[in-house]
């Protein structure tokens, strides 16, 4: 096995979820090369990752924006310039580690000529759209997904997976420096959502924060999109940041103590930065078994159909619990420690991976 191809072009989440697949390939095939096609948004999780050698950017065919050289007529140069810039390099090996069907991706792997595909079909794949497969199929953490696909590696327990991302060094120092020095634990709250059902309603972010007021120091994440902050924005009982890129978003919840967002990106972001987090998710198996976070300390909450029903004090009495936690004495040596030896076990990996 000398060279893989592993597909994903779905979301930010998506893609810190198979990270830990990432390392398990180049584990298994120490000496072959991972390449990864994902979407322009998705690639800033792939950052610095030591499993990968290279990543590539995917063209889409009809959201040209989407693309990193929008336009119809870039489209159709960079679409076959990639086609052809994959077929010659000559993959052993590819893999699309999602758990439902991705047409797309499908699509354009058979257009390859990779000898060796792997995804699921219409007999194996879950879409939690369709009735009859949550009713048939195995619920299972879509991390699993691509082992699923790969007899040859050792399918992990998901207790003990830990999805990894590597922030860029000069952007964390960055926000080390415009956030300033800690005088209380920093709780980041990710208050934007595209989704309706996965959006917390602002009155009761904001009944959040004037019932822990004074208990720790609140930093307001926003898209800068979004336009349903006015007059609470003005409450000092909060600082408020709105990061441009994803990599200035990943730098910045470095210097976060816990996270609370509904079901979205920052949840996989925390899991992979090992900020203990809470994680609002809608009160359906399907979502919150197959997306809860990996690897670190979190409360997962769930009442109603949507996230909007989740009860602002449920909420409250999960930060505080975690607030009792990082509050507790010598829990920042503890942490502190963690990250050394986490750094020595990424350089070691890093050596192993080189080997």
């Amino acid at each position: 096995m000398k060279r893989i191809l592993v597909i994903r072009i779905d979301f930010l989440g998506d893609m810190v979820c198979t990270t830990p697949f990432l390392r398990a390939l180049k584990q298994r095939w120490p000496q072959a090369e991972i390449h990864v096609l994902a979407s322009k948004y998705n690639s800033t999780v792939l950052d610095n990752n030591p499993a990968v050698a290279r990543v590539h950017h995917y063209v889409y065919s009809k959201n040209y924006e989407k693309n990193v050289r929008p336009g119809f007529l870039n489209y159709l140069k960079d679409r076959v310039k990639l086609i052809f810039s994959l077929r010659k390099i000559k993959f052993d090996l590819l893999i699309i580690p999602s758990g439902g069907m991705n047409k797309n991706a499908i699509n354009f792997a058979r257009q390859l000529n990779v000898a060796d595909c792997r995804w699921h079909n219409a007999d194996t794949e879950f879409d939690d759209r369709i009735p009859a497969h949550m009713l048939a199929r195995p619920l299972i953490h879509e991390a699993l997904a691509g082992f699923c696909l790969m007899p040859e590696l050792n399918t992990p327990d998901i207790n003990q997976m830990n999805p990894q991302i590597f922030p860029c060094q000069a952007r964390v120092l960055y926000w080390q420096q415009k956030l300033g020095e800690k005088n209380r634990a920093r709780v980041g709250l990710f208050i934007s959502n595209n989704s309706a059902e996965r959006r917390w309603p602002e009155q009761k972010w904001q009944a959040l924060t004037d019932a822990l007021s004074g208990k720790c120091e609140f930093i307001i994440f926003h898209s800068p999109q979004d336009k349903c902050i006015s007059k609470w924005r003005r409450d000092e009982k909060a600082r408020w940041v709105s990061t441009q890129t994803v990599a200035d978003l990943i730098a910045a919840m470095t210097q976060l103590d816990i996270v609370v967002s509904a079901d979205s990106a920052p949840v996989h972001f925390a899991s992979a930065l090992q900020i203990p987090l809470v994680a609002l998710f809608e009160d359906r198996p399907e979502k919150y078994r197959r997306w809860h976070p990996l690897g670190v300390r979190n409360i997962v909450l769930h009442e109603g159909g949507n996230v909007s029903n989740i009860a602002s004090k449920s909420v409250s009495a999960a930060v505080t619990q975690l607030l009792s936690e990082v509050n507790r004495p010598g829990y920042e040596k503890e942490k502190s420690e963690n990250k050394k030896a986490g750094l020595v076990a990424k350089q070691s990996a890093e050596k192993d991976l080189v080997l």
